[in-house]
């Protein structure tokens, strides 16, 4: 009898022996377990200045909300442009001038937030005066970091655009001016930009403020980035020679038509 229990607990200690080492020759032969990967990055929140009344109102910004006949004004050249836009599958429009003091700048903040009021798009005013930036100025804001820092410096361009305390409309500024800009919007990298600001977002119009395109060649070298384009000009103080010079060189270039700033004329 003592003679069968040793046999059988010999037995079941060989059977553990072999069970133990079969679990250590398992583990030997796994694959180390995988790190857990990292959690995603927290969203980068567009940074939110408000706008300063008083620099409003000096630069006859007047889209913001309530009523008025300026504001009916610009309501009605928002239809007309999207009506436009849309029928051609348009996304992206840049608005410039014979020459400064033309009223672009105005024009071109006042239609954006036009289009901002209007729930059905989202809009990216995007100021491409790079020698002479001014639509922070026009919106009484002072950004940190801009389009210039982005090209030159690799900031990322989710840090350099601004909400302004209107709905649906964020703003690319410029922080500091540039003296061969035209050469900067030249490059791939700002095609590669233009093309990502006009595809990222499916609801969303682009409108770049550009220099007057008889002061410098910039607006000339951006055009082919951009699918349509508007001119402003002045009543009474846009030369005709101007005008007719301007024609010629948006010849082709998908142009949308003129507005005429500071009209005598009612209507």
């Amino acid at each position: 009898m003592d003679k069968l229990e040793k046999a059988l607990q010999k037995a079941r200690q060989d059977r553990e022996r072999a069970l133990a080492e079969a679990a250590v020759a398992s583990a030997a032969t796994m694959p180390p377990l995988e790190a857990a990967p990292p959690p995603p990055p927290e969203p980068t929140r567009t940074a939110t200045l408000p706008m300063s009344p008083t620099e409003l109102e000096r630069h006859r910004v007047v889209v913001r909300s309530g009523t008025g006949a300026n504001i009916d004004l610009f309501r009605m050249l928002r239809t007309k442009v999207v009506q436009q836009m849309q029928s051609a599958g348009l996304r992206t429009l840049a608005i410039t001038s014979p020459q400064y003091g033309d009223g672009k700048t105005t024009i071109a903040i006042n239609l954006a937030m036009s289009l901002a009021l209007d729930v059905k798009q989202t809009v990216l005013l995007v100021d491409m005066d790079m020698r002479k930036p001014s639509v922070h100025e026009f919106l009484g804001i002072e950004p940190e970091v801009g389009l210039n820092d982005h090209l030159l410096h690799d900031v990322p361009i989710s840090k350099c655009l601004v909400k302004p305390n209107i709905e649906r409309l964020v703003v690319l500024p410029i922080s500091t001016s540039l003296a061969d800009s035209s050469e900067l919007l030249g490059t791939p990298r700002m095609a590669k930009l233009a093309s990502e600001l006009k595809t990222r977002y499916a609801d969303r119009i682009v409108i770049y403020d550009m220099p007057p395109l008889l002061t410098q060649d910039d607006t000339l070298a951006f055009l082919p980035l951009v699918d349509g384009v508007l001119l402003v000009v002045r009543d009474g103080v846009s030369p005709i020679n101007d005008v007719r010079a301007c024609a010629e060189s948006l010849a082709g270039r998908n142009f949308l038509g003129t507005i005429l700033n500071d009209s005598r004329f009612p209507g």
